[in-house]
């Protein structure tokens, strides 16, 4: 059965003239691409004249989005990067995917020590034995929740060691990354902007005192240690909010890796006989993580602002205009992709999905996220393990991260 699959709807221009995609209910019962589908045939640059976050232009078409991307002059990244403007009066945080050159330059580069191809490597030997350790405490004689059980601990562990965290800072850094990107509403992470700035000071304040504690070592490799020694960003400290939304862009690109740790087992449930030629085949494991990011789609969109009038297609965007990335819609675009809502691990371009974005913002997080999932693909072969579906998915309240809050399973023979 396909859970949550959405019903096709007849989208006229009329009703696509008032259509506003960003209503985050959409995305929490996915029923947003036959929406989408309508888009890119009628309106694929379209624009939205009044949603609660104001008015803003989408971008749905694969070729388009890439266009934005790279173009970071025009389309420019500076104090957003989400639909959604923070309120004046709350602190706004900055990091270098809400920056424009050379300040993006400069803060990535500090970082770059904790990603290198040496530090990933020995990282993904305690993150195997992490997952294999988990697997095997699964149990095999009831339904279990994979989101508390898999997803939350693999990418919880993986933030704690870019971070070199203590135990009970690993569960909470998920959480204030996650609130940063929420627009507060009813029924979402946090309600109101009140309750968003409190656990912004909360974040705050635990970060001052861990960059207080790394600064005096220069032996660790951990990112907030990396921001403390570099010359570009050892004043980082007396600019906390810089702080705060440069580790949250880091911590939330690794979280944004646990929703395709859940959608690929609502993936491969929907669709077994991938499964099957996974167990046959190995050799697809790189292939089958590309379709799983593009499948799934974590990051639902990103925002950029006109620093001048442009064009976009047959549509011309004003300057300081909202235009939003649907990368959800990018990566179903069947003019790229053949069969696009099919989840294929044969796929011959999966790679060519804009999960990751792409230009000078392109995710630094990518070769973490790859390497949970491939280790999670290798463990889970290695177990002979295979895991059904037991009820419908239950899916967070955002139309920023594709994330799950439950996902309950079970093992079968």
């Amino acid at each position: 059965m396909l859970y949550g699959a959405d019903k096709e709807a007849v989208w006229s221009s009329k009703t696509l003239a008032v259509l506003d995609p960003s209503l985050p209910q959409r995305f929490q019962h996915n029923s947003h691409a036959a929406m989408f589908r309508a888009l890119r045939r009628e309106a694929p640059v379209h624009f939205c004249p009044d949603s609660p976050y104001g008015p803003y232009w989408s971008v749905t078409r694969h070729e388009d989005i890439l266009a934005v991307e790279r173009d970071h002059q025009v389309f420019s990244s500076e104090n957003n990067i989400i639909i959604g403007d923070v309120s004046p009066e709350f602190d706004v945080t900055r990091a270098f995917a809400t920056s424009d050159p050379p300040t993006h330059t400069q803060e990535r580069r500090a970082v770059l020590p904790s990603f290198t191809r040496k530090r990933l490597q020995v990282l993904a030997v305690g993150m195997r034995q992490k997952i294999r350790s988990l697997l095997a405490g699964l149990p095999r004689d009831r339904e279990f929740d994979w989101v508390e059980e898999i997803a939350s601990p693999v990418t919880n562990s993986m933030v704690g060691e870019l971070f070199d965290l203590a135990p009970e800072d690993r569960s909470r850094l998920p959480y204030w990354c996650e609130v940063l990107v929420t627009t507060p509403e009813p029924g979402a992470l946090v309600q109101s902007w009140e309750e968003r700035q409190a656990v912004v000071e909360t974040f705050r304040d635990r970060l001052l005192h861990l960059w207080s504690d790394r600064r005096e070592d220069t032996r660790r490799q951990d990112v907030i240690a990396a921001l403390s020694h570099s010359p570009d960003t050892a004043q980082m400290n007396h600019n906390p909010m810089r702080l705060v939304g440069t580790v949250a862009l880091i911590a939330g690109a690794n979280e944004a890796a646990r929703g395709a740790l859940s959608g690929s087992i609502v993936a491969f449930h929907q669709t077994p006989g991938q499964w099957s030629l996974l167990e046959q085949d190995r050799g697809l494991i790189d292939n089958a993580v590309s379709e799983i990011v593009r499948w799934q789609s974590p990051i639902i969109h990103m925002r950029r602002t006109t620093t001048q009038e442009t064009q976009i297609g047959d549509e011309v965007i004003p300057e300081g205009a909202r235009v939003v990335m649907w990368y959800c819609s990018g990566n179903r675009d069947e003019r790229v992709f053949e069969d696009a809502e099919d989840f294929n691990i044969l796929r011959y371009n999966a790679d060519k999905h804009l999960g990751y974005g792409s230009g000078i913002h392109r995710c630094l997080g990518q070769h973490v996220a790859e390497m949970e999932l491939r280790l999670l693909l290798e463990e889970l072969l290695d177990s002979q393990m295979r895991l059904e579906l037991v009820e419908p998915p239950q899916r967070i309240l955002s139309n920023f991260s594709a994330n799950y809050s439950k996902l309950v399973v079970r093992t079968v023979a």
